[in-house]
């Protein structure tokens, strides 16, 4: 009897194959990505818009599911799947949990603008070239950064217009990596850790005074719990678009390609979306009763002195290598 069964299940396979192959038609192999941002952001129009692109450049061949707003879990998490392969891609921020050198990516005052920060984080671009390798120790293909945009300060107390105002109105920042922690450390102001999901409460509630976060992010997660926010301008945020080394070196050459293409094509058209909406951003945060400061050259200057003074801290944190060659890239 259970001979039967084995061989009832062998040719039921050998049907489905025969009928597959009769008919021209593959399974598909079908693939997780998943990113923090909102559903309604540029990052997950720029993630539907890849997904699609992969879905057609392939044929059908590779089908993602996406899931924004950490459906798949917090991003550290999502990081760490895609180095095991438990996930295999993402629109993701950097997790610090494998190698604190990757940090380097956050390095605070390295980009005055968006024309500086594409050139520096372009696959031509040194920081690409600093970092690659690095992912790829981890088990991990990098296939590009999509950038979120230039980073500010977000406050319930304010207006923030000088560094040391942090420290007049005793100011407490919430802060999310190394990198962001030592520039309010060297300013002298309370810096705080809590995790994503918990800062609107924490702002509500005085936990926490201040977040740095993108103009899009700022106003479409954390407005009503904003009352001032200044262009400090200190990170030029990325994500970076990264799947599974094994998985990717194991796919046919066409089908690598096909991969890389949809993400350089997705990333531009993202990139270029995210960038014309940052202004749409700060207008709306106007318009929703936000004060908005702009700072002027000679403001933001103040602001950078204390974030190239904390790179010396921050050296620590990834290595002095890495920080010798950042120095010697950084305009």
């Amino acid at each position: 009897m259970k001979k039967m069964r084995c061989a009832a299940v062998v040719t039921a396979a050998v049907v489905f194959l025969v009928i597959s192959t009769l008919s021209g038609t593959a399974v598909a192999k079908e693939w997780k990505s998943g990113h923090p941002a909102a559903p309604d952001s540029v990052a997950n129009l720029t993630h539907e818009r890849f997904i699609d692109l992969v879905a057609e450049k392939t044929d059908g061949e590779i089908v993602i599911d996406g899931y924004p707003a950490e459906q798949l879990g917090p991003y550290r998490d999502m990081f760490d799947n895609v180095v095991r392969g438990i996930q295999e891609m993402g629109f993701l921020p950097v997790s610090p949990e494998f190698s604190p050198s990757l940090q380097a990516v956050y390095t605070v005052y390295l980009a005055d603008d968006w024309e500086q920060g594409k050139k520096i984080y372009a696959p031509d671009g040194w920081m690409f070239k600093l970092v690659e390798p690095i992912f790829a120790d981890l088990g991990v293909k990098l296939l590009g950064f999509y950038f979120i945009g230039m980073d500010g300060l977000g406050s319930t107390k304010g207006p923030v217009v000088m560094p040391k105002d942090l420290v007049k109105q005793d100011i407490k920042v919430r802060v999310w990596c190394p990198a962001d922690r030592l520039l309010f450390q060297e300013i002298g102001a309370q810096a705080v850790d809590i995790a994503f999901s918990e800062l609107f409460t924490s702002l509500q509630t005085g936990v926490a005074h201040a977040q740095d976060n993108t103009p899009e992010v700022t106003y479409t997660m954390l407005r009503d719990v904003t009352d001032y926010y200044t262009d400090i301008g200190h990170i030029f945020e990325p994500f970076a678009v990264i799947i599974n080394k094994d998985l990717f070196e194991g796919l046919d050459p066409e089908i690598q390609t096909a991969i890389q293409e949809a993400a350089n094509e997705a990333l531009a058209w993202g990139n270029k979306k995210s960038e014309e909406s940052e202004e749409e951003y700060y207008a709306k945060m106007e318009e929703a009763g936000i004060t908005v400061t702009r700072l002027t050259p000679e403001q933001r200057e103040a602001w950078k002195e204390y974030g190239r003074a904390s790179w010396e801290e921050f050296e620590e944190v990834i290595g002095k290598d890495m920080m010798d060659y950042i120095r010697d890239h950084a305009e």
